[in-house]
């Protein structure tokens, strides 16, 4: 349905800041309400009883982690099109329109004209079952940070001054729970996608290419949940894996890079799989052989890999594909689409 307004939601903590826009780009109501459920249905009902229809109202609102999510939630029960929009895009996008204030009532209205502007896809509804495999992907990464601290503390320095014992033993108590943690996340973990028939074909599609296992799987379909791509190359530009050049005229040849304007923990979670591939897959030997003849830096070909191999086999786990390698090759003659969206 072709959308009539448009409202920007600015999130903080305590309250909802709001601006609903025409679709000629009139301010029709702005306000406030509080962040809590009888708020929030407060809110529709005065919306609904200024004669706006919520159907025909494309909301907008940024990322803000766990600010947002009951709000969220209430948009989607109520089957209305909600978009969670990048943070940088909105930022940016103030810039370009020579925004000189910034408190939460602006917000809200930057917000609604980059909606009513460039009519960001809406965003889908996570089911409980993904939601549950992102809160415990993302706990099982914090313990791995909190073991690695700890396994670093441990280590033997010669220019250390010598411990006390209690000390080096509740260190060691410490590194004994965290592995027992680790080990009780990566059971449930397993559990959540076996129990699950698309989550399982996805992952047991995602587990078929050389290097890339159960936990890495789980990590991708966990940051990939509720997203939806057009083509691999749409899901390298949201990981941050497309190159970014620096050319001007003849004086500014500066060198080619990875962007890194994307999601750091997808770009983490393929870093591993990427150098296994560069070894073990085939279809690739030739390619990188390619790369390496150029004497490029290490890095340069093994980012390509991860944006090429192994964004093409995700979304072909994403769209059920049979044969993942399909989806591969067409995309390695084709240079970088600047017109792709790179959040979904």
């Amino acid at each position: 349905m072709k959308k009539r307004y448009f409202m920007g939601i600015d999130v903080a903590k305590a309250t909802f800041d709001f601006c609903l826009l025409s679709r000629s780009g009139a301010c029709l109501w702005r306000g406030q309400f509080s962040n809590d459920a009888r708020a929030i249905e407060r809110f529709f009902h005065q919306l609904r009883a200024g004669g706006w229809k919520p159907e025909q109202i494309h909301f907008a609102l940024e990322a803000t982690g766990v600010y947002g999510q009951r709000l969220i939630a209430a948009l989607h029960q109520a089957g209305l099109a909600v978009s969670v929009l990048n943070p940088a895009q909105v930022k940016y996008f103030a810039l370009s329109v020579l925004r000189r204030t910034k408190n939460d009532t602006v917000d809200a209205e930057i917000i609604a004209r980059f909606c009513r502007e460039r009519k960001p896809l809406a965003t889908r509804a996570l089911r409980p079952i993904e939601t549950q495999l992102k809160l415990l992907v993302h706990e099982r990464e914090s313990r791995v940070v909190e073991q690695t601290r700890e396994h670093n503390r441990a280590k033997q320095d010669p220019y250390q001054i010598e411990l006390p014992k209690l000390i080096s033993r509740q260190r060691q108590q410490r590194l004994k729970q965290l592995q027992k943690e680790l080990a009780q996340l990566d059971a449930e973990i397993d559990s959540l996608i076996a129990n699950d028939q698309r989550l399982k074909t996805q992952s047991q599609l995602l587990c078929s290419i050389p290097g890339i296992a159960k936990l890495t799987a789980a990590k991708l379909l966990s940051e990939l949940a509720g997203k939806e791509f057009q083509s691999a190359r749409q899901l390298g530009a949201y990981a941050g894996l497309t190159p970014a050049e620096c050319r001007s005229g003849y004086s500014l040849y500066g060198k080619t890079r990875i962007s890194k304007i994307g999601n750091a923990l997808l770009r983490k979670a393929l870093y591993m799989p990427a150098a296994v591939a560069r070894r073990w897959c085939k279809p690739l030997q030739p390619w990188i052989a390619i790369l390496q003849s150029r004497k490029l830096h290490d890095m340069t070909w093994l980012s390509a890999a991860q944006s090429c191999a192994n964004s093409s086999t995700l979304l072909s786990a994403c769209l059920n594909t049979k044969n993942p390698s399909t989806l591969c090759w067409p995309l390695f003659p084709k240079p970088f689409d600047s017109q792709d969206r790179i959040y979904r």
